[in-house]
């Protein structure tokens, strides 16, 4: 019985087509956030409306924390998620992955 050998070309495009699933696979799973971490408690997208949240970066790159209304770095408290506007005199916080938003909040001052 004769084996039939793979040529150098189907080798080549093999390989090829195994790199570029394995690469869309790892550009999708990066930055997952479905996974339980130790962070999770205080991301943002838990946030709940009357939560309250602190900013740890700037206004024009925001870090946001989940964090208790009784702590005196709670800055904002979460009005409502995933409205398309917020109310006159609210901050809109978004997340966004990939270019596309992933959730978001209307804030008011603490």
């Amino acid at each position: 019985m004769s084996q039939q050998r793979l040529s150098p070309l189907m080798k080549v495009a093999v390989l090829a087509i195994a790199a570029v699933i394995a690469g869309v696979w790892m550009y999708t799973s990066r930055g997952n956030t479905t996974g339980p971490d130790s962070e999770s408690a205080k991301a943002p997208a838990v946030a709940e409306v009357g939560d309250c949240v602190q900013n740890k970066g700037t206004d024009d790159e925001p870090d946001m924390e989940v964090i208790g209304c009784s702590d005196a770095k709670a800055e904002y408290k979460v009005a409502s998620k995933f409205e398309n506007e917020c109310e006159p005199g609210q901050s809109r916080f978004e997340q966004t992955r990939n270019g596309r938003v992933q959730f978001a909040m209307c804030l008011t001052k603490v």
